[in-house]
């Protein structure tokens, strides 16, 4: 667990937002240390997740959500490991993993490298989008020791890092995995960070099928998708119903108290419209886009305002404009 303290401690200096995309996983024994370890990266690295051994009671409710039980059913064998492992991971994420793992009992001890055919296993539970794998480790003459190993499972010994690498390395090397393989991100509702996406149709249909609501704003025009709608709809640049989606969706993310109905029919109306007509016309416009979804309660008018219904899930797409790596 040093190294894993370690590594975040690098993290948070080089690049603080990978944080919030990282999950720990620690198989080490339950216990007072453990507890206390856990407990510390979560407390000192904001957004990171973790994966331990410890029962629920054990850390305070404030990280609710930000970390997850490992069963003994999970350490059992590797396949039971590797599932739970990839229940951690993004279709196309970046798996780091440690060739020594001494505290996965399932696998004998005279035989540690066989802890190669964890990442293996993960790797061949996505067919669709494999992750990224990369290995570390303090042993010296791995090449000799396991690189047959390696080489028989479909990694390449020699990307092996070693664990005195990290700030120069290993770091910059999985910031530049993701910075591939995720070239969007998503701020979504009910989240106070944002999300990697996949530059990919899979990626995008996934994300799609998990919101009622998806904005995306990548290509130089608004695209609206998500479960309340039957199909996609592209808008053109300075559409006002694309602008409405907009200012719906961000008010929704930010828990705000909608967007004014003066402030819509403003935006149609000539300049000098009477109070009636902005009225009416924010109306029509309203109900116009009302009518695009499965659902038209899902907009609602309270308090001269027009919002989504609270339980609405929403996210909002945008491209990164620069690597993590500071």
């Amino acid at each position: 667990m040093y190294h894993t303290t370690e590594m975040l401690e690098v993290m948070a200096r080089m690049s603080p937002a990978m944080l919030g995309w990282t999950t720990v996983c620690a198989i080490e024994e339950p216990g007072r240390d453990t507890t206390s370890t856990v407990d510390g990266w979560l407390r000192r690295f904001e957004g990171v997740q973790v994966a331990a051994r410890l029962a629920p009671r054990e850390l305070a409710d404030e990280h609710a959500g930000r970390w997850f039980a490992i069963e003994p059913t999970h350490l059992v064998d590797v396949p039971s490991f590797a599932r739970m492992v990839a229940s951690l991971l993004l279709p196309g994420g970046v798996l780091v993993q440690d060739v020594h793992l001494s505290t996965l009992h399932c696998i004998p001890s005279d035989r540690w490298w066989d802890s190669i055919y964890v990442a293996a296993t993960v790797r061949g539970m996505f067919p669709k989008r494999q992750p990224a794998v990369r290995f570390i480790s303090n042993k010296r003459g791995y090449t000799a020791t396991f690189g047959r190993d390696l080489m028989d499972a479909g990694f390449d010994p020699r990307d092996v890092m070693d664990k005195v690498e990290l700030e120069r390395v290993i770091l910059p090397s999985v910031i530049r995995d993701v910075d591939e393989r995720f070239p969007l991100e998503c701020m979504a509702s009910g989240r106070r960070i944002s999300v990697p996406i996949g530059g990919d149709d899979d990626s995008r249909r996934d994300l799609e099928g998990r919101l009622d609501l998806v904005e995306w704003d990548i290509a130089g025009r608004v695209e609206l998708g998500g479960r309340l709608l039957d199909a996609p709809v592209t808008f053109r640049a300075g559409s006002h119903e694309g602008l409405t989606w907009q200012q719906l969706i961000a008010d929704r993310i930010a828990g705000g108290s909608g967007v004014p109905v003066t402030a819509v029919g403003q935006r149609l109306a000539e300049a000098g419209a009477e109070r009636a007509e902005i009225s009416n016309l924010a109306a029509r416009h309203v109900h116009a886009l009302r009518a695009r979804l499965s659902n038209p309660a899902a907009i609602v008018t309270a308090s001269h305002a027009y919002r989504l219904v609270p339980d609405a899930a929403v996210g909002r797409v945008r491209r990164r404009s620069s690597s993590y790596l500071r």
